[in-house]
């Protein structure tokens, strides 16, 4: 998976490197406010009752973050690493494929090139699935829920961090069904 997504998250670590950062507007609220999305957790970790997390609390691992590129994960959120979770959210299979067993997990829609959000190392999440689901068009994406282990680990190039979430062991619903 990561052969397949590493150029396009390097054409966007290299773009917000070399463009200018943008000034906040005049309503940008402080940079230390969080999120007013709730950064709570249920279930126990468990296969049969997995941590349903959400992504105001992953984005929170951005706080770790320096710019050389590496980063202290919070406990607040290391402590899910190793542990079944839940989570729902844009699910990006690879483009050109009619079955895939790898996904890119995202809390914001993006098509790959021009339509949405592209995602950071905070908001998206590589995951790879139990068994191929079949992929209904050429680059599908939709929103789903998947279940399986998280890994939290961080995944470099250079001084840039491309990722830090993945899903191992995935059950997806919502794509290709």
């Amino acid at each position: 998976m990561r052969r397949f997504w590493m150029p396009v998250l390097l054409l966007i670590a290299a773009a917000a490197w070399l463009l200018p950062a943008r000034k906040p507007t005049v309503d940008a609220p402080p940079s230390d406010v969080r999120s007013t999305e709730t950064i709570e957790t249920h279930g126990t970790g468990s296969e049969r009752d997995p941590y349903r997390l959400n992504w105001a609390l992953l984005m929170e691992a951005e706080r770790g973050a320096s710019a050389d590129g590496t980063i202290t994960v919070p406990a607040e959120i290391a402590r899910y690493d190793g542990t079944h979770v839940e989570i729902s959210g844009y699910l990006a299979p690879p483009v050109a494929v009619d079955r895939t067993s790898e996904l890119l997990v995202m809390r914001n829609r993006w098509d790959g090139c021009c339509i949405g959000t592209p995602p950071t190392a905070f908001d998206c999440i590589e995951a790879t699935l139990v068994q191929s689901i079949p992929i209904r068009g050429r680059h599908l994406i939709s929103f789903g829920t998947i279940r399986g282990r998280l890994r939290i680990e961080p995944f470099r190039v250079g001084r840039f961090l491309l990722g830090l979430y993945r899903i191992e062991e995935g059950i997806v619903d919502g794509l290709g069904h």
